[in-house]
């Protein structure tokens, strides 16, 4: 099977994201068609074009003359364009009175409220961003896809349809190469059908096929991700999503993404994160009232039993012995989860400025849950057995992105939740704190609460055991431009500008140089020794700090970092992301 996705790999122009917090996964367009590209390009470009920058705005009563491009908008309208009118890498929201004598092109965002407006042309919108740099001279610009994006994706689609409504067929990796199920591939049919205006209905009948072979049964190398959602509008969607699911959840996924956990557990035999097997159903509703906020409702009923290491194959380090993947309190949870979030960021993949907060509180029960031997009084009170167990959890994350100069950012964040009430945490919702990330200076869960686990399978597997955690992230970004290609066809002096625009075969954009510091703590509540009571936080001279530097290539980036307040030695790191 393996070898098919390699053959076909040169076909694909989507990939399957298995997406934990749903159990379920979305076809995602990789990158922006390339005569997209360029024509958006060549229109920004043009001498008759006015060209302007970020958050903008045109009145009613007033006009544009000519062909008009804004790049990473907003944009509003309610005056007239006599023109062209196209927006790269931002929205565009039309406003009574708004009219437009020629055609409307946006990509890397959404039109809204095209109805409100008179265009006499055409009305394309592409979500996709359109990945560019600025000329060395002037504000032209030109094309220069994001070096991550050239990463390899196996797998290969077959669609059937018009743009309204399109089934297909798919096989492709999804999620995450692990140490329990090695390489997951999802395999199906995916329907997507307009029903009437600014009305549709999704449904998804993947299998996931896990690699590594067995979990516990002779059924369990085949898993399942059902869902059916139904949704009006776009830009303020509404709807309803029913799922059915038999997967491999991750425990604590807060941290590194999963590309990197992928990428770390396949070539180093290194995996940072444990899971347990999730099977069962859910129901959720969810709305965008406005159109940075948007608020869900979930109810599941799940079945979570622990995995075992399956021992796949890695490219170095293949004979050494994977961390054991630790057992959990198994049993069948029923679970209420609200979330709200709050995202006014400019780009939501390489944002420069604004605001993403998100909350997460649930409620789970179970009836029958099992204990986990393993866990002595001292971390947690007994969790009961008579049907009433219960608990509370919150998770929260607030991120800030601001320009301080034309090349100089600050990143902000704070991140933090665990128990909120009730019996204690089983243990595949515990946490901890540690790297490589969100503190790379630090080592792989440096404060997890295991002090006192004596079980050996549990204190091999370094399970993370804390009620809460907080941390803080800092990072100051500074842009050195660099704006160089190369093209095997040719270069130099003596090269046509136009060509070398539209044909570099290889790029390297300008770099970020990096200065970042951390600080944070996880702990126990109680009022037991090494415990905090449960309204207050630890005391800061308990907390962990560390400091680093490091270069950032469009998300590849290089990390040295230092821990403050322990000898820890400096420790290197390599990331496929930003860090936050």
């Amino acid at each position: 099977m393996l070898a098919l996705l390699l053959a076909v790999t040169a076909l694909q122009d989507t990939t399957i994201v298995i997406r934990p917090e749903s159990s379920s996964a979305a076809l995602e367009v990789r990158a922006l068609p390339r005569q997209i590209a360029e024509e958006v390009i060549r229109l920004y470009n043009d001498s008759g074009t006015t060209r302007l920058v970020g958050r903008t705005r045109l009145p009613h009563g007033n006009a544009w003359r000519g062909n008009v491009a804004v790049r990473n908008g907003p944009v509003f309208v309610a005056g007239t364009v006599d023109g062209t009118l196209v927006v790269i890498n931002g929205d565009l929201v039309f406003q009574t009175g708004a009219a437009v004598s020629g055609d409307v092109i946006v990509v890397g965002g959404t039109v809204d409220s095209a109805a409100k407006a008179k265009v006499a042309g055409e009305v394309r919108q592409y979500r996709e961003p359109l990945f560019y740099r600025l000329r060395r001279e002037g504000d032209a610009i030109e094309y220069a896809p994001n070096l991550r994006r050239r990463l390899p994706t196996l797998g290969a689609q077959v669609s059937w349809g018009s743009a309204d409504s399109r089934s297909s067929l798919t096989i492709a990796t999804g999620g995450t190469f692990n140490r329990v199920e090695g390489l997951p591939i999802v395999f199906g049919p995916v329907f997507d059908w307009k029903l009437q205006q600014n009305f549709r209905l999704r449904l998804d009948a993947l299998g996931v096929f896990r690699s590594a072979g067995d979990l516990s049964d002779s059924r369990s190398d085949l898993g399942y991700m059902f869902r059916s959602e139904l949704r009006s509008g776009d830009v303020r969607p509404v709807g309803v999503t029913l799922r059915a699911f038999d997967v491999v959840s991750p425990i604590e996924d807060w941290g590194l993404h999963s590309s990197e956990i992928g990428w770390s557990s396949f070539l180093f035999a290194r995996d940072y994160r444990d899971y347990y097997l999730n099977k069962g159903w859910a129901a959720r509703v969810f709305v965008q009232p406005e159109r940075p906020l948007s608020l869900s409702l979930e109810g599941r009923r799940e079945w979570h039993t622990g995995v075992g290491v399956q021992d796949p194959w890695t490219i170095f380090r293949n004979s050494e012995t994977w961390r054991p993947n630790p057992s959990i309190d198994e049993g069948h949870y029923t679970t209420i989860a609200a979330n709200v979030t709050v995202d006014t960021r400019n780009d939501v993949k390489d944002p420069t400025a604004g605001w993403l907060a998100q909350l997460t509180f649930e409620n789970s029960r179970s009836s029958d849950v099992v204990p986990n031997p393993g866990v002595p009084p001292s971390v947690r009170d007994s969790i009961p057995t008579d049907g009433s167990y219960q608990f509370s959890r919150m998770f929260l994350d607030i991120r800030h992105y601001a320009r301080i100069s034309p090349s100089g950012r600050i990143h902000l964040r704070m991140v933090g939740g665990g128990w909120m009430g009730g019996d204690p945490l089983p243990l595949q919702r515990r946490l901890s704190l540690g790297g490589p990330e969100p503190m790379p200076g630090e080592p792989f869960r440096a404060a997890a609460c295991n002090g006192n686990i004596v079980d050996p399978a549990l204190a091999e597997a370094k399970v993370a055991v804390c009620d809460r955690v907080v941390a803080f992230q800092a990072e100051y970004r500074g842009h050195v431009k660099l704006n160089w290609s190369y093209s095997p066809t040719g270069g130099g002096a003596g090269r046509d500008e136009q060509s070398n625009e539209e044909h570099p075969s290889f790029w390297l954009e300008g770099l970020d140089l990096v200065v970042f510091a951390n600080t944070g703590q996880a702990w126990l509540v109680g009022n037991g020794p090494g415990q905090v009571p449960a309204g207050r936080l630890p005391e800061l001279a308990s907390w962990r700090v560390d400091v680093g530097l490091g270069a950032d290539w469009s998300g590849f980036g290089v990390y040295i970092a230092k821990a403050v307040t322990t000898g820890e030695r400096l420790r290197f790191t390599v990331r496929l992301e930003h860090r936050f």
